[in-house]
């Protein structure tokens, strides 16, 4: 076995290096002299003097920082070199794709995803004839900026609520993509940082979703979906009819359910207590008197944005004063008494005793009244200036808004004779 002095080794290795340098220096020579040959010919060291024919096309690896950020790549190639430029991977794009002779083309690369790993590509240049073939590696190096939210998600009910996002950084970081619905707290700050997203009430039935980028100063970036659910177009009514009497009063019918909704009346002598708003609700309905002899009716129609519901409010007819024991004493040959009682849905204004010698008198015939502002009562009066001997047709009658109501027909006939009856009022002559 030979053994070798320190000194030996030294000079050894020494040798070796002045050997690699040489065989660097004798490889760029050959590439300089050389012209294009096979796929993978060095490249000649033309110049605007270059013989015509002889090609030459050089490339060197490139380097690229983790972030959002571009590079040079420098192409050396003769003057009558002309060459294309192709890549596979998503992350790089280059400009320009084509030239001729020595240029430099720009290589733009999105941010490494990884803090951790270096990713590489690979760019193929060649000349346009398919005889010189260089391949360029493209190392990208980790990211050294970080940015990671604490969610990627945020759900709201249609209601209007806050939620917060955390957000874990080294760097200074921007916000974009706001909606109107909804506010943030702040739309930029520096490293770790927290932002409140308030959304306002989503009365529209549809959902809505906005997408917020999280920018970091080196290209880093982070989505986060922001999604508010539509309001509920579902709710009941408590009842689908009332009915009511002629009189004007209140009535009312409930709405339940979350539905943002608006109720209408079809008639304008229904009043309602609320025309619009968000779930359960009581709903007063207040009606003006119905002053005619016949029922009518009104819909009260409640609306979401995809359901209808209707409630129908009935009036019942008006009636006339009612007349009741109408009764007729005292019946001498010029007068009687008449005695009746009155009831009505509203109150009678005017009310007393019409008389004909035809049949079902008006209060446009002869007649005795009073005034009045009441719903009942009993009324009593004398009738004068009858004809002895006559047959009369008498009722009852009394006026409220709605119309004149009359009693039935009652037949007197007054007493004959040359002498007073008991109960008249003698005149002088007698």
């Amino acid at each position: 076995m030979t053994t070798y002095a320190t000194d030996d080794i030294s000079i050894f290795k020494q040798n070796i290096i002045e050997m690699k340098k040489l065989l660097l220096l004798l490889y760029s020579l050959l590439l300089i002299l050389s012209c294009g040959g096979g796929d993978d010919a060095g490249s000649g060291g033309g110049s605007s003097g270059s013989p015509a024919g002889s090609e030459y096309l050089n490339v060197s690896n490139v380097d690229i920082p983790g972030g959002n950020t571009t590079a040079t790549l420098s192409i050396q190639a003769s003057n009558n070199c002309e060459w294309v430029v192709s890549w596979s991977d998503s992350w790089i794009r280059i400009s320009p794709t084509s030239g001729r002779g020595s240029q430099n083309v720009t290589i733009s690369a999105s941010v490494n995803p990884s803090s951790s790993v270096e990713r590489t590509a690979v760019v193929t240049v060649k000349n346009t004839s398919g005889t010189i073939t260089r391949n360029v590696v493209v190392t990208q190096f980790a990211n050294a900026e970080s940015l990671e939210l604490s969610t990627s998600a945020m759900n709201f009910t249609y209601t209007a609520s806050s939620q917060d996002v955390t957000i874990t950084s080294n760097t200074h970081w921007t916000i974009s993509g706001l909606a109107s619905w909804f506010t943030l707290s702040r739309t930029e700050g520096d490293n770790d940082g927290v932002v409140k997203i308030t959304v306002n009430e989503n009365t529209e039935e549809q959902e809505r979703n906005a997408v917020l980028t999280f920018k970091g100063a080196s290209g880093s970036e982070q989505k986060l979906n922001v999604k508010q659910a539509g309001h509920s177009t579902d709710f009941t009514v408590s009842t689908k009819n009332i009915t009511v009497d002629a009189l004007a009063g209140t009535s009312s019918f409930s709405i339940a359910g979350d539905a943002h909704w608006t109720a209408q009346s079809s008639q304008d002598w229904v009043n309602l207590s609320d025309f619009s708003g968000d779930g359960n609700k009581t709903i007063v309905v207040t009606y003006a008197a119905n002053t005619k002899e016949e029922q009518r009716s009104a819909e009260i129609t409640v609306k979401s944005t995809s359901k209808t519901e209707t409630v129908t409010i009935v009036q019942t007819a008006a009636s006339r004063p009612a007349l009741t024991d109408l009764r007729v004493t005292a019946i001498s040959r010029t007068e009687a008494t008449v005695t009746f009682n009155f009831t009505s849905m509203f109150p009678v204004t005017v009310y007393g005793a019409c008389y004909s010698t035809l049949e079902n008198p008006t209060e446009k015939d002869p007649h005795i009244s009073e005034e009045g502002s009441s719903q009942q009562g009993t009324y009593s009066a004398k009738i004068s200036g009858l004809k002895p001997g006559t047959t009369y047709h008498l009722r009852a009658y009394a006026k409220s808004i709605v119309e004149v109501g009359y009693s039935e027909d009652i037949v007197i006939t007054t007493a004959q004779g040359d002498q007073p009856n008991t109960g008249d009022n003698p005149k002088p002559q007698w």
